[in-house]
């Protein structure tokens, strides 16, 4: 070989070689592999927490085909197909909502705690990344540790403080302490996420753990208030949750029908769906419905008593509180003249209920308020590429689907009784349970006090 072809040959090796130490801005591949090269070494793994966020967005959306923004050409048998469906599982969904309610307060609240394990697991496996969940030990499981810990201090306390009636050797350590106990719950469950953390996965996992605490946040704690309306009186209970079921429905109908007909901008960017002829629609129904349904209650005492220290599936029988009794207001003078004068109406006095005036706030609530939680469900939806949380109910998806906007009723409605209806701070159920916490000789002390004020006002009588 003479030396011009050997020179030729070395001359295009170290060119080679040089592209690949030095690759050129027209060579995306080589620089890709180099940089690739480069992270590597480096001790720190931000550049692959860097990316978690976008395998997050490709994962989902190439596990989705009915995306919030699809828009399939459906023909016109097939719209009424799917509101046939809709129709048919809502009133089947309603008719097992009243046969719930049939029973009894306890059966009723765990109705309720089902349905936030239900929304717990649709949320939870939303951001589910199974590539990821593999490198990362019993991390799904932590996350249920943090709902059944979340259970205990919200709901445990009431069941030990029934159990230590019938065992106190037992229960009254837990009853006594039950906030120690759960600030351990959380503590074992904090320093068990800090040992889960594997390098590769920073990001995607404290993600996940911020989701987790968020939806702990307004589903678990939201819940724990819904569940004090039911034993404040079934009231505080079925109405909210009728109001959200009727406003869904006629804003259904009402943007079925009519929908774009008149306005033709959708209510919400982020729900493209919802139209103003079906939120208008169904605030005016809504309304109505509030205040002849909550009269419509008022006449049952299972509905209008507090459950109080009644036993299961026992009779509930009570003074009725003054919001729930009929009132007859007398008409000013001069508003009877105007009547009998301009508008031809005799009217000098008229009966009303409380309740129903009170209706007409939660119904304005449920109408123009509560929605919003629907939307926050849409945003979320919209953010993932997904249709509905899931599919056990056809027509209406998960079970979140059907209750994202009753969980922030459910606040209200506790947060506007204690404020504008409820009368007295303690109840007797409260003190009872108070009592029961009190070491027994406190007990018999109190018991011997009581004893004798019963006697000296009996004999005084």
């Amino acid at each position: 070989m003479d030396t011009t072809t050997r020179n030729r040959m070395n001359g295009n090796k170290k060119k080679k070689e040089d592209e690949v130490v030095s690759p050129s801005i027209g060579s995306p591949g080589l620089v890709n592999k180099a940089l690739s090269k480069a992270s590597s070494r480096d001790d720190f793994d931000s550049s692959k927490d860097e990316t978690s966020s976008d395998d997050d967005s490709q994962a989902v959306a190439n596990a989705t085909n009915n995306a919030d923004n699809a828009k399939p050409t459906d023909p016109p048998e097939s719209k009424y197909k799917k509101l046939a469906v809709r129709s048919v599982i809502g009133a089947m969904m309603i008719a097992f909502f009243t046969l719930i309610l049939s029973t009894d307060h306890f059966i009723v609240s765990l109705f309720v705690i089902a349905l936030q394990l239900l929304v717990f697991k649709e949320m939870v496996s939303l951001r589910y990344i199974e590539a990821k969940e593999k490198k990362i030990p019993r991390f799904r499981t932590l996350a249920w540790f943090f709902l059944l810990s979340a259970f205990f201090f919200f709901y445990a306390k009431p069941i030990l403080v029934k159990l230590a009636t019938y065992y106190p050797d037992i229960f009254q350590h837990f009853v006594h302490y039950h906030l120690w106990h759960s600030f351990s719950l959380y503590c074992i469950g904090f320093v068990s996420f800090i040992f889960t953390l594997r390098k590769g996965v920073y990001r995607y996992q404290f993600s996940q753990f911020t989701w987790i605490l968020m939806i702990l946040m307004m589903v678990v704690v939201q819940s724990n208030f819904i569940i004090s309306n039911i034993y404040q009186g079934f009231i505080w209970f079925i109405l909210p949750v009728a109001i959200i079921v009727c406003n869904d429905i006629f804003a259904y109908f009402n943007g079925f029908f009519l929908g774009k007909k008149f306005i033709q901008k959708p209510l919400m960017k982020i729900s493209p769906n919802k139209t103003w002829e079906g939120f208008i629609g169904a605030t005016i129904w809504t309304l109505v419905f509030a205040y002849y349904f909550a009269g419509f209650l008022t006449q049952f005492q299972w509905c209008i008593c507090p459950k109080g220290s009644s036993g299961f599936m026992e009779t509930l029988t009570c003074v009725p509180d003054p919001v729930f009794v009929e009132k007859d207001y007398v008409l000013p003078v001069e508003v009877s003249a105007f009547l009998s004068k301009y508008i031809g109406i005799q009217m000098t006095h008229f009966s009303y209920v409380p309740i129903q005036y009170h209706a007409l706030v939660l119904a304005l609530f449920g109408s123009l308020i509560a929605p919003f939680g629907g939307f926050f469900a849409s945003g979320i939806k919209r953010a993932y590429k997904i249709k509905d949380f899931d599919n056990i109910f056809p027509g209406h998806g998960g079970v979140t689907d059907r209750t994202d906007c009753q969980f922030i009723m459910g606040l209200f409605i506790h947060v506007y009784y204690l404020t504008f209806i409820k009368t007295n701070d303690l109840d007797a159920n409260q003190i009872w349970q108070g009592l029961l916490m009190l070491p027994i000789d406190q007990q018999v002390q109190i018991y011997q006090k009581l004893q004798t004020t019963i006697e000296s006002v009996l004999i005084k009588a």
